[in-house]
């Protein structure tokens, strides 16, 4: 089975397509074989694959918005090193057993080793983000190997009051709850990369937007590295 990692919020317009896509991108750069499954029934990251003839990603694009993915993903991943998995939007503060959207994030997070959660600096998308976090302490019980971070995303890129303070105000706000150095700014190639149907280290290769994914991907996979050094010492 794959290693997993899932990118989630509740709050639409986070970026999860964006950091799922990109991330996707940078760990396959990075040698590993991976396999993105877009978990959104708007199938956002599948559109962002065929805006291209031939896939110009780097990985392939599954589109399995289920909500039994924790069952699904092993048979699918059998080929594949890494799987990230872009979640929908979530219908319900702290996560309803009835809605379809909160349980394919819930199922995505029985699956995975690491949740992403992608957050704005503001306190508006704090305030939002916040509602999640039940849906992962729910998880969390019952899948003990689940690692979280936050991830600050589409920061602006001068420097600003609210910019300077953006990670530790995410660590103060959402206490106990780890957040990754790396931030990812608003840049205009995040915004541009799709309509070509590519990631931005491949659309911008030397762009500081890419240096942003490719110091992302390198925590990320430390991350891991961690997890898997502390279940062999087990």
């Amino acid at each position: 089975m794959p290693t997993v990692i899932a990118v989630a919020n509740q709050k639409g317009g986070a970026g999860k397509t964006t950091i799922s896509v990109n991330l996707a991108a940078g760990l396959a750069e990075a040698g590993y074989k991976v396999l993105l499954v877009d978990a959104d029934p708007q199938t956002s990251a599948l559109k962002w694959r065929n805006h291209s003839e031939e896939n110009q990603l780097g990985f392939d694009v599954i589109a399995l918005p289920s909500q039994l993915l924790n069952r699904d993903i092993p048979s699918l991943g059998a080929p594949y090193e890494v799987a990230v998995i872009d979640c929908p939007p979530g219908g319900t503060p702290g996560g309803s057993k009835t809605d379809t959207r909160d349980n394919i994030t819930r199922s995505a997070m029985l699956a995975a080793n690491l949740v992403l959660i992608p957050v704005q600096p503001s306190i508006v998308d704090f305030d939002a983000a916040a509602t999640m976090i039940p849906l992962l302490r729910q998880s969390a019980v019952a899948n003990p190997k689940l690692q979280a971070r936050l991830v600050i995303n589409r920061k602006a890129p001068a420097r600003t009051r609210l910019g300077d303070q953006a990670r530790a105000g995410a660590a103060e706000y959402f206490e106990g709850l780890a957040v990754l150095e790396t931030e990812i700014c608003h840049r205009q190639a995040f915004a541009e990369s799709p309509s070509v149907g590519r990631a931005i280290l491949s659309y911008d290769a030397r762009s500081k937007g890419s240096d942003e994914i490719r110091r992302l991907t390198q925590e990320v996979i430390e991350c891991l590295s961690t997890e898997n050094a502390a279940a062999s010492s087990e």
